[in-house]
């Protein structure tokens, strides 16, 4: 694969290659995995479409980059109107978890905006400061990563946690819409930390997080309820191999 984008001109490099796959994986996935954007076409389409133009900015005035923002794209909204339909993707609660989220949702990029920050220091604040920003492959890999691992990877769990969902929701329908809306924010909290943690070279951090989390929810795993400690249990180790795969990948692009 890395031999034939290079042989037809879209990459040079190991680094491009990464900054091409992974952001247009994410122009195509991140409307599907955005409550937000999956809601109305308009919002997938500028969702993708913003997202795949900062991908391919480097070749941005060519005819390959067009097809690729183009097809990615068009992918996008044909998945968005998929979700629409589909009652187990990923949603916060209305109401306070709706405005918590307006806190939580920075506070995740914090460590891969310090990261770009690091990256781009030199540039300045100048316009051509700004160019060499959107240029840098290396902060590009980690911002995509940081929307996987965080929104994306969400879906991948949502979907490998619905029989456990589906047989919680049965016995206790009355929790079960609460504990799967304060579930999206608490996974995308702890998978934007443990991929930070990863991708900076610190995954001791990791290991807090995912105490923390286990702390929380003791008093529900010492009830011995045993659908609810499967998935408990499955739905965190699929959280966390997501997030510190990616951060894996993303800080040996990096380093």
């Amino acid at each position: 694969m890395t031999y034939l984008l290079e042989g037809i001109g879209l990459v040079g490099g190991h680094v491009e290659l990464a900054r091409l796959l992974s952001g247009m994986t994410v122009s195509i996935l991140i409307a599907y995995s955005l409550p937000w954007a999956r809601k109305k076409w308009w919002r997938a389409l500028l969702a993708s479409l913003l997202y795949g133009l900062y991908t391919v900015t480097p070749i941005i005035w060519t005819w390959k980059a067009a097809l690729l923002v183009g097809s990615s794209t068009v992918a996008s909204i044909y998945l968005a109107r998929l979700a629409q339909r589909d009652k187990n993707t990923q949603a916060p609660t209305t109401g306070s978890a709706s405005n918590i989220k307006l806190v939580v949702i920075p506070a995740l990029f914090l460590a891969a905006g310090l990261t770009l920050t690091a990256l781009v220091a030199d540039a300045g604040k100048s316009l051509a400061g700004i160019h060499t920003a959107l240029l840098n492959d290396k902060a590009a890999v980690v911002i995509s990563g940081a929307i996987f691992a965080t929104f994306i990877g969400g879906e991948i769990v949502t979907h490998l946690l619905r029989p456990f969902t589906e047989a919680l929701g049965s016995e206790e329908d009355s929790n079960i819409k609460a504990l799967k809306g304060a579930g999206a924010l608490i996974g995308w909290l702890e998978r934007g930390l443990i991929f930070s943690f990863v991708a900076a070279g610190k995954p001791e951090g990791a290991a807090v997080v995912v105490a923390v989390k286990a702390l929380a929810r003791f008093p529900e795993v010492k009830e011995d309820k045993k659908r609810f400690i499967e998935y408990f249990l499955i739905g965190t180790m699929s959280s966390l191999a997501v997030a510190v795969g990616i951060g894996w990948w993303v800080r040996v692009l990096i380093t």
